[in-house]
């Protein structure tokens, strides 16, 4: 009798441990779940823009910025078409100082393709796209075509939301047909960290 409760009591104890290994790789190996078709994320992004320099088409020079890095900020949404592809929209804003102390302010508002790669739960989102810059500094506006591209590093945080770092590269090619000489293309850079919801 007591040999069969050494047996009973030994039993349990292996038992117990194979299920301790069992579960033990699923908590380790635990990730979120890829996007399905329908998700979407709205995201709060800040950081900072920092004007790279401008060429001027007409003598293919380039020209350092005559600005300063300033602030970044967006309000971005993105709407998956399938696991891996997505449609993001950015209304977005940027203020940078001059050298003669103005103020300038671009709006680069954009319809960017979005390619995901999960790595368990981190996601890297590489983006391009089109769309349009509305600057102004001082009483001058002026409204021109923006072209996007960057990528996004996301951590998946939980269900519900993930944390982001956006690096961005922006082209605007300000035309002038009226004074063909005062045309620039500018190039930009933003870099911002962002807290994206899952809807």
């Amino acid at each position: 009798m007591r040999s069969f409760h050494v047996v009973l009591l030994a039993t349990l104890a292996l038992a117990t441990q194979a299920m301790a290994q069992d579960e033990s790789p699923v908590i380790a190996s635990s990730n979120f779940s890829q996007f399905e078709r329908g998700d979407s994320m709205l995201s709060l992004s800040l950081g900072i823009a920092v004007p790279l320099g401008f060429t001027n088409p007409n003598t293919s020079s380039f020209e350092k910025a005559n600005s300063y890095p300033g602030i970044a900020f967006a309000l971005s949404y993105t709407g998956f078409l399938n696991p891996y592809w997505a449609l993001a929209g950015d209304l977005a804003g940027e203020f940078i100082g001059t050298i003669n102390e103005d103020r300038l302010f671009i709006a680069p508002l954009s319809l960017r393709v979005l390619r995901a790669f999960p790595i368990g739960a981190f996601v890297i989102a590489p983006s391009a796209g089109l769309g349009m810059a509305i600057s102004s500094i001082g009483d001058y506006k002026h409204v021109d075509t923006l072209i996007k591209a960057g990528s996004s590093f996301l951590w998946k945080a939980s269900l519900d939301m993930s944390y982001t770092l956006n690096i961005f590269g922006n082209i605007i090619p300000q035309i002038i047909p009226k004074t063909p000489a005062n045309s620039r293309v500018g190039y930009f850079m933003e870099a911002t960290l962002a807290v994206a919801y899952h809807l």
